[in-house]
């Protein structure tokens, strides 16, 4: 059976562009999907400009100390709950992730409390492609919580194609993430609790 090889060694979580990749041509080599290798090809282009660009002397401050919920729509909904992991697992932080509109039915509701903490950090991801409707939801949402967050972010992804905005998406928030782990001085790479839980579990 042919196997597509990941490189040993690393978190699971780190390993995140090799799966990518390796799912969505096992998906394009078995007709379930058109290849991407294209698209992918000029993302990872894209991707190393951005890297550069958001390298050691950027900065993640205004959600240090901070409990981020992070919100996607559509496309950048996948990109809000890999950042909430993300968040998790490398900075040892809470942090949640949230959909609109689906959000917008419920969550809203929790912003109106005037006892509710006053760290809360929300992150709206934005995709400049995105339905006009789910963007106009974006505004007015960011618009009713911000009298209750500390800190309001929204973020446009950059880049031509669907593959490059989910992509510059996910690598700003591991970015994020081990930014926050240094600001708080702690190593990325172990996940304690998560092994304390499986050991329990054996």
């Amino acid at each position: 059976m042919p196997v597509v090889g990941v490189p040993s060694g690393m978190q699971p979580r780190a390993a995140v562009a090799y799966m990518t990749v390796g799912a969505l041509e096992c998906a394009a080599l078995s007709g379930a999907a058109p290849s991407l290798r294209d698209e992918v090809q000029a993302a990872s282009r894209l991707l190393r400009a951005l890297a550069d660009e958001w390298g050691p002397d950027a900065s993640a401050d205004s959600l240090h100390r901070a409990i981020p919920i992070v919100y996607g729509a559509a496309g950048t909904a996948a990109a809000a709950r890999r950042w909430k992991t993300q968040i998790n697992e490398n900075a040892s932080m809470h942090a949640f992730a949230s959909e609109l509109p689906e959000a917008d039915h419920n969550e809203v509701c929790g912003y109106e409390d005037d006892a509710q903490p006053a760290d809360l950090a929300a992150v709206f991801l934005d995709d400049p492609a995105m339905d006009p409707r789910l963007r106009r939801r974006i505004d007015v949402t960011a618009e009713l919580v911000a009298p209750s967050v500390s800190t309001l972010e929204r973020v446009e992804a950059p880049g031509d194609t669907p593959t490059e905005r989910l992509l510059s998406l996910v690598l700003l928030g591991d970015l994020v993430s081990v930014y926050l782990a240094a600001l708080s001085s702690i190593d990325p790479t172990p996940v304690e609790a998560i092994e304390r839980l499986k050991r329990k579990l054996a």
